[in-house]
């Protein structure tokens, strides 16, 4: 074998020529189908995540869709019940006046008639107006915990509040005797006024202690309609309000919307379970032949590169077992190859032999 190689000439050379150039096609033909391969899986991966895409897209869109008509109308009934509830509210509010204003008559009338005799009172013994009013009666009848407060207050005010504040805004900058002045001002002033106001206390004392008592009867009476306004408002029978429609109204609408509530659960279970599924088939069936055609022409390029790949070895291993053991790695190499024909042609080589020598050379 190795003599008839090394021995050969240019027929030998021309069936090495033929798998070279067989082995080169193979090589040129695997880098097209692996690139092929690689293009026609991108194509696959790329239309496999748009049709997910589509299915979670649509999907949702429908989800949305349903949720929507369930709570257009859970809402409009809600609507409805708050309206219904206000209209109750508002009449309760109208029926509890009313029965407030019912149950505390004699009490306000007895108000009102206390209130006209404190007013003849004065009237009668010709007694200031002025003098008609809570802080009179606590400075001068005091009668309890509230006329202490009151008096305290008035004292703060005319002992600190009015001295201090007077000097701090005026007269910071004098001299702090002025503030002693102050003092003195004041309580000569409002002394003064107290003692005058004091001598119609005493003047008409008797008739005072009147509208004191008749004044101490309307606290009572207000303190007793307070009870009473309490007491109905907490009240939590509605019977006697005539709001029976109104409840019979709002438990309906109530009831429509727990039933709606149910509805809308049902129907994204059944969303979920069966809607769902019927979509992902409807997109994918759409998609399937173009899909399938890929996976296809895939399947083609893969079982053709498998092909080349068996035929490349095969050529490969020949080579390598027949001819490079005796002409070595040039002998895969066109150009070289090109080159030995021109030696045998010219006849400056007899044999592949003396061809690889005079190679070897340049």
């Amino acid at each position: 074998m190795e003599t008839n190689i090394l021995m050969g000439g240019m027929e030998e050379l021309g069936v090495i020529k033929g798998k070279v150039i067989e082995l080169n096609e193979c090589v040129e033909q695997k880098k097209t189908l692996e690139a092929g391969e690689t293009q026609l899986e991108k194509k696959i991966s790329n239309k496999e995540k748009e049709i997910s895409d589509e299915i979670v897209k649509v999907t949702r869109q429908r989800k949305t869709q349903v949720e929507a008509t369930f709570d257009e109308q859970i809402n409009s009934v809600n609507e409805r019940l708050k309206k219904e509830e206000s209209k109750k509210s508002k009449t309760k509010k109208v029926a509890v006046t009313q029965r407030i204003d019912l149950e505390t008559t004699d009490l306000r009338n007895v108000d009102n008639e206390l209130n006209f005799d404190g007013k003849s009172i004065f009237k009668q013994e010709k007694i200031p107006f002025l003098y008609n009013n809570r802080l009179f009666f606590a400075l001068y009848f005091p009668r309890g915990f509230g006329d202490f407060i009151i008096i305290l207050l008035v004292l703060a005010l005319v002992f600190f509040a009015i001295p201090f504040g007077v000097y701090y805004l005026w007269f910071a900058h004098m001299n702090i005797l002025f503030l002693a002045l102050f003092y003195v001002a004041v309580i000569t002033v409002f002394g003064g006024i107290y003692l005058i106001i004091g001598k119609t206390k005493c003047k008409h004392k008797e008739s005072l202690d009147k509208v004191r008592e008749m004044r101490r009867k309307i606290k009572n009476t207000k303190r007793q309609k307070r009870i009473v306004m309490r007491q109905i408002k907490r009240d939590k029978d509605e019977s006697g309000y005539g709001l029976e429609e109104f409840d019979s109204n709002i438990e309906s609408l109530q009831r429509s919307v727990s039933e709606f509530l149910e509805q809308k659960k049902k129907a994204l279970s059944d969303f979920e379970n069966t809607t769902s599924k019927d979509i992902k088939d409807q997109i994918t069936a759409r998609y399937d032949d173009e899909l399938n055609g890929l996976k296809e022409e895939y399947r083609t390029v893969s079982e053709q590169n498998k092909e080349n790949q068996d035929r490349l070895n095969k050529i490969s291993l020949n080579i390598s077992s027949e001819y490079e053991g005796y002409l070595g790695k040039d002998i895969q190499s066109l150009e070289k190859i090109a080159q030995m024909e021109e030696f045998l042609t010219t006849g400056r080589a007899k044999t592949l032999s003396e061809a690889i020598v005079l190679l070897s050379k340049k």
